[in-house]
């Protein structure tokens, strides 16, 4: 499919078959909608879904075409713009798919327009689902769509007790107080801890071939996706093999919420086994504490596939939390392979509502004990 045949398809909604100059039929379970006039990042993200599209080159020829699919029908996996930052606009198109039967499609933005203060604005104003880079980040969208699809889903129900909102300025005191205690903490080790910040660099580049750090994308309070630091432990393409190794998970895959360790994982490397036993793999995470991301103390953010496991109303309040390097079930269960998921979800259910600085503190306390362990988990 060249860029010219994408082209003529912007016009009028159409959908294409991927390798095929023949239109698709509008009953398959894979569309996205592309708002946009970039024909290359239509087409490099219609590949990498493997889905058919259909496109449009403003909000109001978007909202004139969805109307049209809706009354056809025309299921949509989400709406993917790529247009100049325009708020108004783009307050006028929300309300637009809010009261249409494509509300619960995730919105994603294309990063290219943006600059960085609109970026924050855009996400402050909670108008789109998701930010991406069409080339960095273009081999996370399909979970980050299956992600934010559960999300929008599940909080379209009864009775679930967090939301998408991400700004929590309005925090009540004890939150003001646990973010400035973040601050403090997280500038002072990281300027403490920066010789050996440089060490561990050099180990984990003699060890293996790869970056040093390890960069993916999780789940924290209200369900926020950021981006996520660790020193790289184990072997580069270790995500792609999840699968293969699904066998050997020690949580059970009879588990309706499946999380994904396992006991002497072969893609950890020498060096990064001794991170993990050490846990001086995480000591990257400062950089999140420090930017807001994450706590010192609170759940673990989760990989998109775990945390698109949770939204439904039993488990959804492990997200009321905020994100942490250290939490409850790290000071009572960490390193215990016999550890249940029900068992996990429910101390992260148990923090989430009773958290505060006292219990915080206990918490940071205990944590010195347990970050040495024995087991290969």
């Amino acid at each position: 499919m060249n860029s010219d045949h994408i082209k003529k398809t912007l016009p009028r909604y159409r959908f294409i078959k991927l390798g095929d100059q023949s239109p698709a039929t509008h009953d398959q379970e894979n569309n996205i909608f592309y708002i946009g006039e970039n024909t290359q990042t239509l087409q490099n993200i219609s590949e990498t879904l493997h889905v058919g599209y259909s496109s449009a080159i403003s909000f109001q020829q978007a909202a004139s075409f969805l109307r049209e699919l809706q009354n056809d029908n025309v299921n949509l996996n989400a709406i993917m713009i790529d247009l100049p930052y325009d708020k108004n606009t783009l307050k006028q198109f929300h309300r637009f798919v809010t009261n249409s039967a494509y509300s619960s499609k995730p919105i994603i933005y294309m990063s290219t327009n943006l600059t960085e203060g609109e970026k924050a604005e855009l996400s402050k104003a909670c108008l789109v689902d998701d930010i991406i880079h069409p080339t960095r980040d273009v081999f996370t969208i399909r979970e980050r769509i299956a992600f934010l699809s559960k999300i929008k889903v599940s909080l379209a129900g009864p009775k679930i007790p967090v939301s998408l909102e991400n700004d929590f300025s309005a925090m009540e005191n004890s939150g003001i107080g646990k973010r400035i205690f973040d601050i403090v903490v997280s500038s002072m080790l990281i300027l403490l801890l920066l010789p050996l910040f440089l060490f561990i660099s050099v180990m984990i580049k003699m060890d293996s071939a790869g970056p040093v750090f390890y960069n993916s994308y999780r789940a924290g309070r209200g369900f926020l996706v950021f981006k996520f630091f660790k020193f790289r432990t184990m072997k580069v393409g270790a995500d792609r093999m999840v699968t293969s190794l699904s066998h050997l998970n020690q949580y059970s895959a009879n588990d309706s919420q499946v999380f994904f360790k396992i006991n002497n994982d072969p893609r950890v490397t020498k060096i990064g086994q001794f991170l993990r036993n050490t846990s001086l793999d995480e000591l990257p995470q400062l950089f999140n504490v420090l930017k807001g991301d994450m706590s010192m103390v609170g759940n673990r953010p989760l990989p998109l596939y775990e945390a698109s496991s949770l939204t439904t109303n039993e488990w959804a309040e492990r997200f009321a939390a905020p994100a942490g390097i250290t939490g409850l079930w790290q000071v009572k269960k960490r390193g215990q392979a016999n550890m249940s998921v029900e068992e996990r979800i429910g101390l992260d259910i148990d923090y989430a509502k009773r958290y505060n600085m006292m219990m915080d503190l206990r918490i940071i306390l205990q944590t010195p004990k347990v970050l040495i362990q024995n087991s290969n988990v």
